[in-house]
């Protein structure tokens, strides 16, 4: 049986930030995190997060962070980057197996939830 997988598109902010933030203000704080914030030593340290364009978030693994500093430091964007994350249920738990920047002309992904048996 394959494991349940799951695809989450949104803007990646980090979890410092996510606390520090309003939950009614944190789409539109999203929107506007930096990547210079992004990439400060302690905001790497507290992991990463993904706000989707209705408001979810979803916190990401801490095997995460190194591919979304990777991505981070690539993009040429440097306000609201998005990312389409895929993730893989492993012992219980949702662990990342991709991470990409969505360029401004793609639309979102719908959340996908497979369980194919």
């Amino acid at each position: 049986m394959t494991p349940p997988t799951e695809t989450v598109e949104g803007y990646v902010i980090d979890v410092g930030c996510i606390r520090q933030n309003a939950r009614d203000d944190l789409l539109a704080k999203a929107r506007q995190h930096e990547s210079s914030c992004a990439l400060m030593g302690h905001c790497v340290e507290s992991g990463y997060g993904i706000v989707t364009e209705d408001d979810r978030v979803t916190v990401l693994d801490s095997e995460a962070t190194p591919r979304v500093v990777d991505v981070i430091e690539d993009s040429d964007t440097t306000v609201g980057i998005r990312l389409r994350v895929e993730r893989v249920e492993r012992d219980g738990s949702m662990e990342t197996t991709a991470v990409e920047e969505v360029s401004e002309g793609e639309r979102d992904v719908p959340v996908e939830e497979e369980n194919p048996t």
